[in-house]
């Protein structure tokens, strides 16, 4: 699955700032530095089903596998619901003065075995980086990146005097440090070598979470206006180029990490709206638009075996009323795109189209990209 090929021009479509960018941008943000509770269900890690010597799990429908003996994707892609169910729930602020609660949900499902992405867990390169600053020391365990720019690391935390986390912020077991504490450090995140940014969101193990120990996986992408003159993948180009982890407190104080560089990426695989002429681009755990600034409230992976996975759905589109929101990180690329981090695995084989849907007020726009290869 890996390629050192990193020649697909990028270009994505336009984010908007209505209903779902409020969603994934306040659902995923620090909620505490607005000091805001966003009164989300307190939640945990449920166990991965191993089953024939296969750790598999699913969300939304979609596979979400992991070899039992691969520490990396078994908590990666863990499910974070509460008690053991099979969805995680929460509120954030919305309508602009933060008095009206927007509802969002992520779905998980057990499956079976037959269903592992293909040669995915040989993919997982070792970083072995530990670094300390201010006060925090971090040890970067495991690296997966794609051709979309995108990708996760395994890392823990520790801190003697205590790590500080304000649980009762962020998204499901999101890691939010409490502004309010004396710890010198505020919050860890990740960029490229280059100066290019990533836009990072860490969210940690609910069964290793101590007062002063945690383990945990950060999900990245690119983000921001990044013009690049060699028509390469942005992100990707980036990436490869190398990075680092950044622990950051008050004052503008930063500590960095050593730099690492992937020796490869995993593939994407190209989908075309045909009529319209326009790109887009599925990793096993992101996709990348190009060519295109619709606005899209809706959109859903349509797999082999019959089923559909909702990769996120506006309140208004959905059945339930609720915004469905599989996804870890929801980036800004160039002036007209964005990028999805996923919530869960895919096998884009096994993707025989891609459905989006834009809302115009009452009425509806379908696209469907079918792949060119």
């Amino acid at each position: 699955m890996r390629s050192n090929k990193i020649d697909k021009a990028m270009r994505t479509l336009h984010a908007s700032d209505d209903l779902y960018d409020r969603v994934l941008a306040e659902s995923r943000q620090n909620a505490a530095r607005a000091r805001i509770k966003p009164g989300r269900l307190a939640l945990r890690s449920i166990p991965v089903a191993i089953a024939a010597g296969i750790a598999v799990i699913a969300l939304g429908g979609v596979t979400v596998s992991a070899i039992s003996n691969s520490e990396f994707f078994a908590n990666a892609f863990a499910p974070r619901g509460e008690n053991g169910s099979d969805q995680a729930s929460w509120v954030v602020p919305g309508g602009g003065d933060g008095t009206h609660e927007i509802p969002v949900k992520q779905e998980y499902r057990v499956i079976a075995s037959e269903d592992v992405v293909d040669g995915l867990e040989n993919e997982v390169e070792n970083v072995g980086i530990k670094f300390e600053g201010l006060g925090l020391t971090m040890t970067v365990r495991e690296m997966l990146a794609d051709e979309n720019g995108c990708g996760m690391v395994r890392f823990s935390l520790d801190c003697p005097d205590g790590l500080h986390l304000a649980t009762e912020y962020g998204g499901p077991n999101e890691i939010v440090f409490d502004y309010s504490s004396e710890n010198r450090f505020s919050t860890i995140r990740m960029e490229c070598t280059n100066g290019i940014g990533l836009n990072s969101y860490s969210y940690y193990d609910a069964g290793t979470l101590t007062d002063t120990h945690l383990d945990g996986t950060m999900y990245f992408s690119p983000i921001g206006e990044i013009h690049r003159a060699d028509g390469q993948t942005i992100g990707a180009a980036s990436v490869l180029q190398g990075v680092k982890w950044c622990i950051s407190g008050s004052m503008d104080a930063t500590v960095a990490s050593e730099a690492f560089k992937p020796s490869a990426l995993v593939e994407t695989r190209e989908f075309s709206d045909q009529q319209a002429g326009i790109s887009c681009y599925l990793s096993p755990f992101s996709i990348w638009f190009a060519n295109h600034d619709a606005d899209y409230r809706s959109l859903k992976l349509n797999l082999s075996d019959g089923a559909a996975w909702t990769v996120f759905e506006d309140a208004r589109l959905n059945p339930d009323g609720v915004n469905v929101a599989n996804t870890y990180v929801q980036s800004g690329i160039e002036s007209r795109g964005s990028v999805w981090v996923l919530s869960g695995l895919v096998d884009p084989q096994g993707v025989l189209s891609i459905t989006g849907i834009e809302l115009n007020g009452s009425s509806t726009t379908e696209r469907t990209y079918l792949p060119t290869n």
